[in-house]
């Protein structure tokens, strides 16, 4: 068996051939709203247009008003419980704030600002943490000076921006980690990234892809991960990806980066795997973007889902013009483009899942059955599910394993076929079950793939590796007294 044992020697990752996929686009309603946030958990979308802020819901997948707003960029916490966004100052029309919205209430709440007022401005809301409990946003401190702020319902209204202090300089919090505990955003003279960490007090200054002035020169972060290790945002006409581990990566833009065309990073999954955005001369001018890790560059979002089987990218929108959020499993994206009808409408997409194929042939053991691999699930490092890889048709109360590694093979082996190419890794041995006292082939296997893949035992089982797995059985009756099923091969997801 030392061909299937742990080895420690670097692997060549090689991507499996592409499974079947499936994912899809989602119009949310022609001229009517533009998606510009969604939950971490994918469950809830806000979205503004006409003068209003609206939220829609997995539970009720239609646009619903809050019945006021001004028809602001809005950000919306897990199960649609509360929604951030600008209003009408209650206490004087003529001027807007920062608030924030309740469920239960269905109530807006304006929210303290930091004692000035610009125009009519006197705050505005960028973003919201999962719980809803942490707001961000700029609030101005006079005419021509704004800071960035965030606000609880504990500690009110907070002037972050003095944590990085300038004399005159301006400050603005663009997103809110999950958890509320990192802020990411930027300062001027000069515009410069920063990643706040709202629990410490402090702030950081991430750099720059500028060449020659990777310190000084001009950045914005844009988004932040759930639990703010990641920042995105553009310097330098490129998209970035940004952690303290890696420092600043540029991610580029559709087509050559430079003056008229730069792109924009706006939302990180919370593995950082997965970056979304927008590349143009503006908003108007414009096409979304993804990224995933591996690819050198950031790729059309259209083409994207059409190269991988969705569609419907092309059939029944004339272009995607801006990604906006992402949800934190990297499984759901949200924004608006124009539809085939050339009307602008908001859209949620569920990227594409590289679904598992079986493949191979199991060897018949000696009561005459071939063991037979199976899965439930998809390989992902960030949802929320098992990826149970089973086997049945084997001999009852013996031990066995699955053994995977990083492409496949059918090579004659142990009177079977060995499916993976190695070198392999083994799990843990366990017992098929089964009747006692008499053989039948009544026995099965089951390993979780996913939990594996969390337990971090394995640092090469990241998004976008190609892996094959097998299980190995014992057999007494059996020349040479083992099994062997036939084997799966799977790409691991967000």
């Amino acid at each position: 068996m030392n061909l299937l044992a742990s080895l420690s020697v670097p692997v060549l990752l090689l991507a499996l051939p592409a499974a079947a996929q499936s994912g899809s686009i989602t119009g949310l309603g022609p001229n009517f709203a533009r998606a510009s946030g969604i939950s971490s958990d994918g469950s809830s979308i806000a979205g503004y247009g006409s003068n209003q802020t609206y939220y829609w819901t997995t539970s009720f997948p239609a646009w619903q008003s809050t019945g006021d707003g001004r028809g602001t960029e809005s950000k919306v916490s897990n199960s649609a419980a509360f929604l951030s966004a600008d209003i009408y100052d209650p206490n004087n029309v003529n001027r807007s704030t920062a608030a924030r919205w309740e469920a239960t209430t269905g109530l807006w709440t304006p929210l303290p600002g930091l004692g000035g007022v610009s125009g009519s401005s006197v705050s505005t809301a960028y973003d919201l943490s999962g719980d809803g409990q942490t707001l961000v946003g700029l609030a101005w401190k006079t005419a021509g000076e704004a800071h960035a702020f965030k606000w609880t319902p504990a500690g009110g209204t907070v002037d972050i921006g003095l944590w990085l202090p300038g004399p005159g300089w301006s400050s603005r919090a663009n997103a809110v980690s999950a958890d509320g505990n990192f802020a990411a955003g930027l300062i001027t003279s000069p515009q410069r990234a920063i990643r706040w960490n709202l629990t410490a007090g402090t702030g950081q200054y991430l750099g720059s892809l500028e060449p020659g002035n990777a310190i000084y020169g001009s950045s914005t972060a844009q988004g932040i991960s759930a639990d703010g290790t990641w920042v995105v945002g553009t310097s330098a006409y490129n998209a970035f990806r940004w952690s303290a581990a890696t420092g600043m990566q540029s991610l580029g833009a559709i087509g050559a980066a430079g003056f008229g065309n730069s792109g924009y990073a706006t939302a990180v999954s919370a593995d950082g795997k997965v970056v979304v955005g927008w590349s143009g001369t503006n908003v108007l001018n414009s096409q979304a973007f993804i990224w995933r890790e591996g690819m050198t560059n950031v790729e059309k979002l259209q083409d994207y889902l059409l190269n991988n089987g969705v569609s419907a990218a092309y059939s029944q929108w004339q272009v995607l013009k801006l990604a906006s959020d992402i949800s934190a499993d990297g499984r759901f994206v949200v924004g608006w483009g124009t539809n085939s009808a050339n009307q602008s409408e908001g859209f949620r997409i569920e990227l594409p899942v590289f679904q598992p194929q079986v493949y191979c042939t199991g060897k018949v053991n000696s009561q005459g059955c071939t063991p037979a691999i199976a899965f439930n699930g998809y390989a992902s490092v960030g949802a929320n599910q098992t990826f149970q890889i089973s086997c049945t048709n084997v001999l009852n109360d013996k031990s066995g394993l699955l053994f995977y590694g990083f492409a496949q093979t059918a090579a004659p082996f142990q009177g079977g076929f060995l499916c993976v190419q190695p070198p392999t890794v083994r799990t843990a041995v366990q017992l098929s079950g089964g009747p006692i006292g008499f053989p039948s082939c009544l026995g099965s296997y089951s390993f979780d793939f996913n939990a594996h893949i969390r337990s971090g035992v394995d640092s090469r089982l990241v998004t976008g590796i190609g892996c094959a797995a097998q299980f190995w059985m014992r057999d007494p009756a059996s020349s040479p007294t083992t099994g062997l099923s036939n084997a799966v091969g799977f790409i691991i997801n967000p």
